[in-house]
């Protein structure tokens, strides 16, 4: 049952993650057609692999995010 909490919180987690992933890549497509002279200086390699990282990065936190609540009500 313990494992089952955690579990599902994590996957929780993870799929906020993907929503506010998806949300961040049509908030940055829809700035690039805004403005598309700031857009066609953002393509650099650095930024890319930023962007690449942060991508990553959000599903990952919130999945620890999600574990640590669920660890939170097995108590």
């Amino acid at each position: 049952m313990r494992a089952s909490i955690l579990f599902w919180s994590a996957a929780s987690g993870v799929i906020l993650g993907v929503f506010l992933d998806a949300t961040l890549v049509g908030v940055a497509l829809l700035l690039g057609s805004l403005f598309p002279a700031l857009a066609g200086r953002l393509h650099h390699r650095w930024l890319t692999a930023f962007a690449a990282t942060i991508l990553v990065a959000v599903p990952v936190v919130l999945a620890v995010l999600g574990y640590l609540e669920g660890e939170l009500k097995t108590v």
